[in-house]
C-alpha cells in the first residue's frame, strides 16, 4: 500500500472512531470502527494496538486541529471566546472517550501533556482579549485552566443535553469573563 494510502486510511478511521464514540459511546466494538471507516480489522489494528491508543489519537490530532485554528485567532478581538467555545462543544462531543481515558492512570502523563498545550495555545488568545477589552485584565492562565475543569462537567446526559450543558457553561462564562 502507497505511504498516501495509509495516511488515508489512517484519518477515516480517526473520523469514524470520533464519530461512533460520541454517538454510540466508547464500549462501541473496534470493529464497527473499522467499518464505518471502510477498512479492514487489521488495517485497524495496524494503525492502533486497541481503543486507548486511539482515543489518544484522536486528541491528539484534534489538539492539532486546535493549534492551526488558535494560530489563525492569534491577533483577533474575539478569538479566545471562538476558542472556547470549540473546546466545550469538544468536550461534548467527546465526553465518553474522554470518560475512559481521564479515568486511566496510565494515559494521564499523555494527558495532562496535551492539556499544558491546549492552555498554552489559549494564552496569546488571551493577550489579545485583553488588548481588545473583550475580557476582564485580570484573567489569567490559570482561570483557562479552571474554563477546561468546567467544560469537563459536560460529559452526562444525550448528545443534545450535553451540548446545551456546554452551551449554558459558556454563557456564564461569558457573563464572568467580560469586562
Amino acid at each position: 500500500m502507497k505511504r498516501s494510502d495509509a495516511l488515508i486510511n489512517r484519518e477515516a478511521l480517526l473520523r469514524a472512531a470520533f464519530d461512533v464514540f460520541a454517538e454510540r459511546g466508547f464500549d462501541v466494538p473496534l470493529e464497527d470502527i473499522a467499518a464505518a471507516a471502510n477498512v479492514s480489522r487489521t488495517t485497524l489494528y495496524r494503525n492502533f494496538k486497541d481503543k486507548q491508543a486511539l482515543g489518544i489519537a484522536i486528541f491528539e490530532s484534534n489538539l492539532v486541529e486546535l493549534e492551526a485554528i488558535a494560530a489563525e485567532l492569534r491577533d483577533k478581538p474575539d478569538g479566545l471566546t471562538t476558542l472556547l467555545k470549540m473546546l466545550a462543544e469538544g468536550c461534548a462531543r467527546s465526553a465518553g472517550l474522554a470518560d475512559v481515558l481521564c479515568g486511566n492512570p496510565s494515559w494521564e502523563p499523555q494527558l495532562q501533556a496535551m492539556r499544558d498545550r491546549v492552555t498554552k495555545l489559549m494564552q496569546p488568545l488571551l493577550v489579545a482579549a485583553k488588548r481588545h477589552k473583550q475580557v476582564r485584565s485580570d484573567l489569567s492562565a490559570d482561570d483557562l485552566d479552571l474554563m477546561l475543569d468546567l467544560f469537563g462537567t459536560s460529559n452526562r446526559g444525550t448528545q443534545a443535553e450535553r451540548m446545551d450543558h456546554a452551551q449554558r457553561v459558556l454563557d456564564l462564562l461569558y457573563k464572568g469573563i467580560r469586562p
